[in-house]
């Protein structure tokens, strides 16, 4: 007895030795999460001419109306999404509002929050959008949007004499929008250490387009434009391959009870129904290419609702054309549930 006694006390020496011996494991590192950056531009529904209170309660009204209880953190501020914003009227490129009031061009990031549209009392779809994505991001690892749209803008010149058309040789591409990508990307890897990863393309814009001369060659136009965004920020894209930036696009309104009167001038509910044909070519031409459906006319669609008044102010929507307080903000969440449903943030 006292030899097997022996033996089993002889046995865990020799494990516990062994044991002791062992070289620890190196701790596992966490994976490292990207910096993720999503480009907003277009028109005046992305730029926000759409009024959120200034008296009325617009969007309080509206929030009730879509059963949130909890966005307070848009007045105040969304820490965890970070917007540096350049925007103003395509016919007068100088006269433009944004987040750095001392140069524009040069980008400063701020909390999300309302008040980041045409001008302080009005907001785009950057605040449904952070509303959503705040639960996916921290103050340690936030979200950017860099976001740049003009009102009244078009990929023809129309009147303004600038337009998205980059072979132009004065294009709000080029002449702008690339600027104040590049100047906000440093602005992102000097805070945070890292290159950021440019995500996605959010775009909004089509309404000036809309008409016999110009709805047919949209496609085409947007392409040139799109293909050229991921050629020159190729490094900053997944794998250093500008075909990963993904399109999310939007539909433009059409109710179908709309006339011509309610429309930009030389705007047809014929041609707005060809420009959205245009959209979903776009949207199914790429397995990374998505369309948000607002239509009235398209199976499924979000009915989102637009002032269809030339002037004044309707359930926030400021003008012709702009979406209600409730819509804006819902446009926003849209945005926001694509970029999440096809795992962006990854």
């Amino acid at each position: 007895m006292k030899k097997v006694a022996f033996i089993i006390a002889l046995q865990s020496l020799l494990c516990l030795s062994a044991c002791n011996n062992q070289q620890p494991k190196e701790p596992i590192e966490p994976e490292e999460k990207p910096v993720n950056v999503f480009i907003l531009s277009g028109q005046s529904n992305m730029e926000g001419n759409t009024q959120f209170d200034d008296g009325h309660g617009y969007l309080k009204e509206g929030l009730e109306e879509l059963g949130i209880n909890d966005a307070d953190c848009c007045y105040e501020g969304i820490p965890e999404i970070q917007t540096s914003f350049y925007e103003g009227p395509a016919f007068n490129i100088n006269n433009t509002r944004g987040s750095n009031t001392k140069d524009k061009m040069a980008g400063l990031f701020l909390d999300t929050k309302l008040g980041m549209g045409a001008d302080e009392k009005q907001f785009g779809p950057e605040v449904g959008a952070a509303y959503v994505l705040r639960k996916y991001a921290s103050n340690e690892a936030p979200i950017y949007f860099i976001k740049s749209a003009f009102g009244g803008s078009g990929m023809s010149s129309g009147g303004f004499g600038v337009s998205w058309d980059i072979s132009a040789n004065t294009n709000l591409y080029k002449d702008h929008l690339k600027i104040f990508v590049e100047n906000n990307l440093k602005l992102i890897e000097e805070k945070e250490g890292k290159k950021p990863t440019i995500k996605g393309f959010l775009w909004h814009q089509g309404e000036n387009d809309a008409q016999k001369s110009n709805s047919s060659k949209y496609q085409q136009r947007f392409d040139k434009l799109f293909n050229q965004f991921k050629t020159d920020f190729a490094e900053y894209a997944v794998d250093e391959d500008g075909e990963n930036i993904a399109l999310i696009d939007c539909y433009i309104f059409d109710k179908g009870d709309s006339d011509s009167a309610k429309l930009p001038s030389g705007v047809t509910v014929g041609e707005i129904k060809l420009l959205n044909n245009a959209k979903t070519a776009i949207s199914e031409e790429r397995e990374n290419n998505y369309i948000i459906n607002s239509s009235w006319q398209i199976e499924g669609g979000l009915k989102l609702q637009v002032n269809e008044n030339s002037s004044g102010v309707d359930h926030g929507g400021v003008g012709g054309q702009h979406y209600w307080a409730k819509d804006m903000f819902q446009l926003g969440m849209e945005y926001a549930k694509v970029i999440v449903d096809n795992d962006l943030l990854k």
